[in-house]
């Protein structure tokens, strides 16, 4: 892998620009990311991936009209050479390609400087690698000491540097640490326990993840000997973990691109109540430590954070310059001309899933960065305290799934460690349950939310989310097997 070159990154725009680009993006992406996976209490493989690649995102046709004409490529192990090989052949195939009537152009003015955000890097990351297995030894034993038998997960730790310029000179450089784990414990075939750890900063990381695997052997432990849950409704305390999986996809919808191909709950619900006083959200890719904040997005505007959801009421969406465009002339045909939006800094190479891979990027499009919920007022205990009915506490869920995402119907499956709560006290554990539900329905029935937030992102969380526990009324589960 090759020195990082952010010379390479002006010599990428001014090379499409000669070439008879309109509109240029270069992308320069240095990634050292490393991978220790756990099973059977042992750690069974060790990976370390090393990437460097240049994406360049070109466009070009008449700027009248409905769309513009766009290409892209990506260069692996990025030199002068390269560049200058391969970017005027693309510019030369864009007379060839038909109109994206989702790109309208990108941001035009000119920015002289950028948020600084905190906790972005760590440079304890560096050395990280020599205690790792050291530390996930320790995850696995404060996991087995709180009694788990078995225990699994993987941990991923690493480094990225990013460089973006785009024609109109805006962007920078900067890097970021990670550290993320999924620790798994069992007890018995049908009993078992998660924890996650989600962070930037490396300061108490030894406690962090010996906690997480204490945590998920406890679960473990106490779902031991669950009884068959009945089928019907309940109140619902969700962990972290589960609500950030269920209302990170209400949250999804708040997309222009989601409402347009029908995939949008939210679609109509402008500037209506969907949940209660306590719930606020905002996009902020300017919370420290998050694990999608950064000073500026694809089209190096400056970060800025989006409020979604007021006091329960739903107040906005995330754009990029061309959805704004777009959104501004599908409310001017509805002669709601006072809608006016404009970019809130969400632009992103290759979003939503629909579009190819961050090393192969389609198209420019609105991506969330961080969900951040304002916390509510709630303890762990309080909640729990709170259930005057029968309750299902949820530690964590797989298999979410919609029969009809435009109108939010979905099941899920708990997963882990699942209790009954009666008379504010933990009864026991129950299995062999699922939730279906209806997610404007359930937000609508948001009972109460916690004060203490965590991070969460992991394979069922795409999107890092800031969240606390969530308790919501009349839920419906039904047994998960017959």
């Amino acid at each position: 892998m090759g020195r990082y070159d952010e010379n390479l990154l002006k010599i990428a725009v001014d090379c499409a620009l000669s070439s008879g680009a309109k509109e240029v993006i270069a992308l320069l992406v240095q990634e050292n990311e490393h991978q220790i996976r756990f099973s059977d209490s042992s750690i069974d493989v060790i990976k370390e991936w090393r990437r460097y690649y240049l994406d360049v995102f070109i466009a070009g046709g008449h700027p009248f009209g409905i769309g513009r004409k766009i290409n892209n490529l990506t260069i692996q192990d990025p030199n002068e050479k390269k560049i200058l090989a391969r970017v005027p052949k693309e510019v030369n195939l864009l007379e060839q390609l038909p109109r994206s009537k989702l790109y309208l152009g990108m941001d035009k003015s000119t920015y002289g400087k950028y948020p600084s955000i905190k906790g972005l890097y760590d440079n304890r990351i560096e050395n990280l690698w020599e205690r790792a297995p050291e530390l996930v030894r320790n995850t696995i034993h404060s996991a087995t000491e709180a009694g788990a038998r078995k225990v699994a997960g993987v941990l991923y730790f690493g480094k990225v540097r990013k460089g973006l310029l785009t024609g109109y000179g805006n962007g920078g450089v900067y890097t970021t640490s990670h550290c993320n784990a999924t620790v798994r414990s069992f007890y018995d075939e049908r009993s078992s326990g998660q924890s996650l750890v989600v962070t930037r900063d490396l300061s108490d990381i030894d406690r962090r993840l010996t906690h997480a695997g204490r945590r998920s052997g406890e679960l473990a432990v106490k779902g031991a000997g669950g009884k068959e849950g009945k089928a019907g409704k309940y109140d619902l305390i969700m962990s972290p973990t589960v609500a950030a999986n269920i209302f990170g996809s209400v949250l999804s919808g708040a997309n222009p691109l989601s409402m347009i191909i029908g995939m949008s709950c939210l679609k109509g619900k402008m500037n209506k109540k969907i949940g209660p006083h306590e719930m606020t959200v905002f996009d902020d890719p300017l919370v420290p430590g998050g694990m999608n904040s950064r000073p500026f997005d694809s089209e190096g505007t400056p970060s800025q954070r989006t409020t979604l959801m007021d006091e329960g009421v739903f107040k906005g969406m995330i754009h990029n310059t061309s959805t704004a465009k777009l959104w501004k002339l599908v409310n001017s045909m509805k002669l709601k001309f006072w809608v006016r939006p404009k970019s809130t800094s969400n632009s992103s190479f290759g979003t939503m899933g629909m579009t190819g891979t961050d090393n192969d990027p389609r198209a420019l499009m609105p991506a969330p960065s961080n969900y951040v919920f304002k916390p509510g007022s709630y303890g762990f205990d309080e909640m729990i305290a709170s259930c005057s009915r029968p309750t299902i506490y949820m530690t964590s869920n797989w298999y979410t799934r919609f029969t009809n995402m435009a109108e939010g119907k979905f099941s899920t499956v708990p997963r882990d460690a699942v209790f009954l709560v009666e008379g504010g006290e933990v009864k026991g554990p129950v299995r062999n349950l699922r939730l279906k539900g209806d997610l404007l329905e359930m937000c609508g029935n948001i009972d109460a939310v916690g004060k203490d937030l965590e991070q969460v992102m992991w394979w069922e969380v795409s999107t890092p989310t800031l969240i606390p526990h969530i308790k919501v009324k009349d839920c419906t589960f039904t047994r998960a097997r017959q």
